[in-house]
């Protein structure tokens, strides 16, 4: 059933592929150009003068949430959602009103090792969409009516996300497995930190913006002579900035259990362990392992067994985050109290089995013909191209990596799966969050009560 299930998805795949294949993949899937601008500034580039729109994404490298002190937690938020309203003359409402007037999309978000932006535009309005982002880049004005304007919106976010079972196990598992480090604090802000950010914060964030962190992404029309120009008015008004130390962590409470008890129907689980590199020499095979066990959705070995034979759950899921300090294997869904326990054994049933027990010739094609097959389909509009290259620099992959990975998938081994399985997956090591009223545990089980909510209040 599983196999067919697969199958057929894969067949959709790539009956998909056929018709949205570029006209120049007979070569290769994209023709990225590296350029260099007259002032330094690096971009990957792809042009497509077949629509006339450009799409521009781009991140200051571990200029994120990680750097917010412990009392100003939220601070990249804030700043992700103030930096484009209002900069330079232009008022709040006059910053936005050009963007809707132009029809641009000019956005910031602020994640926990990178602060990004997107910007998109038509073609005419290029120069014009430049130039804004250019102000809100360089001259941000945060007034107060803006700042405060935001800072309502983030608090009601985080009031509205309290009682939100699967926010508070999420909030946990950060709190438990991040400890001692800034991944561990609220990137969203807690209502006491939300409420003590100042305009003169924002401004303090601002100066951590520069240069020469910048990785830029740029898709659609526009050649590579012009964008040359436009990056250089654009970003060459940013300081170079002392660069984050970044250092690899280790993850911390593996094999300890927490509770959150609520008086909700289902109990949400949220487990983690050590994550892979996405240098590491095995990430194919333990890519193509992970699809298998839980990342594939419907016909995957956690859906199959828990949900398919057993209605346990509506839904259960394995996958990789994967940050600049931390890798973290997660797996994620929920079920009725009274089967918890019930639960937890077959999650770690299935974990053993892969480990001990190859997988089938079939599951592992049909995992490379849709992990294969599935990517021109991730690369159907200047927005998604500009974010796919932008994601390869981060991951310091090569410019050519789109055309070199099938042929490192294809050539992962059914051994080259189970020797993946047996040195990332151990039970022994799991930080298990739980959230309800979960019951059948066994008294083996050993789980420590969480009271209060931490970097929340």
């Amino acid at each position: 059933m599983a196999n067919l299930k697969r199958s057929a998805l894969s067949a959709l795949t790539v009956c998909a592929v056929c018709t949205t294949t570029p006209a120049y993949a007979a070569d290769k899937y994209l023709d990225i150009q590296h350029i260099t601008t007259d002032k330094g500034i690096s971009a990957w580039l792809v042009e497509d003068h077949s629509v006339p729109v450009i799409a521009m994404t781009y991140a200051f490298e571990n200029a994120g949430a990680k750097n917010d002190p412990a009392d100003k937690q939220g601070l990249s938020r804030l700043a992700s959602n103030t930096m484009d309203e209002g900069a330079g003359d232009l008022s709040s409402q006059e910053f936005q009103k050009t963007l809707r007037d132009l029809s641009i999309s000019l956005t910031f978000s602020a994640g926990r090792d990178h602060f990004s932006g997107k910007l998109k535009t038509l073609t005419r309005n290029k120069d014009k969409a430049f130039n804004l982002l250019n102000l809100a880049l360089t001259k941000p004005r945060f007034d107060a009516e803006a700042v405060d304007r935001m800072r309502a919106s983030n608090v009601s976010r985080v009031k509205s996300s309290i009682s939100n079972p699967k926010w508070i196990a999420a909030r946990l598992q950060n709190d438990h497995i991040f400890e001692g480090h800034p991944y561990a604090l609220n990137s969203g802000g807690t209502l006491t930190s939300l409420a003590a950010i100042t305009s003169d914060d924002l401004r303090e964030f601002h100066t951590r913006l520069g240069k020469n962190q910048l990785t830029i992404a740029v898709a659609g029309d526009i050649t590579a002579d012009e964008l040359k120009t436009h990056l250089d008015t654009t970003f060459n008004g940013l300081p170079d900035v002392s660069g984050y130390k970044v250092e690899q962590k280790p993850l911390q409470n593996a094999g300890q259990n927490y509770l959150y008890k609520k008086d909700i129907p289902q109990s949400v689980i949220e487990i983690s362990q050590k994550g892979i590199s996405r240098q590491d020499e095995s990430y194919y095979s333990t890519k193509l392992m992970n699809f298998i066990l839980g990342e594939s959705g419907f016909g995957s070995r956690l859906m199959e067994e828990i949900r398919e034979k057993r209605g346990l759950t509506y839904g259960i899921y394995s996958y990789f985050r994967d940050y600049e300090e931390m890798d973290v294997f997660h797996i994620s869904t929920s079920t009725a109290n009274d089967n918890v326990g019930e639960m937890i054994g077959l999650i770690t049933a299935e974990l053993e089995k892969i480990k001990n027990t190859p997988v089938t010739a079939d599951e592992l094609a049909d995992a490379k013909s849709y992990i294969v097959g599935s990517l021109p389909l991730s690369l159907t509009s200047t927005d998604s191209i500009a974010s796919t290259m932008l994601s390869m620099q981060l991951d310091d992959l090569p410019i050519d990596y789109l055309d070199t990975r099938a042929t490192q998938f294809n050539a992962v081994t059914i051994d080259g799966i189970q020797k993946a399985a047996k040195n990332l997956l151990d039970v022994n090591t799991l930080t298990t969050i739980m959230v309800g009223q979960p019951q059948g545990l066994g008294d083996d089980f050993k789980i420590t009560e969480i009271k209060t909510l931490p970097n929340v209040e």
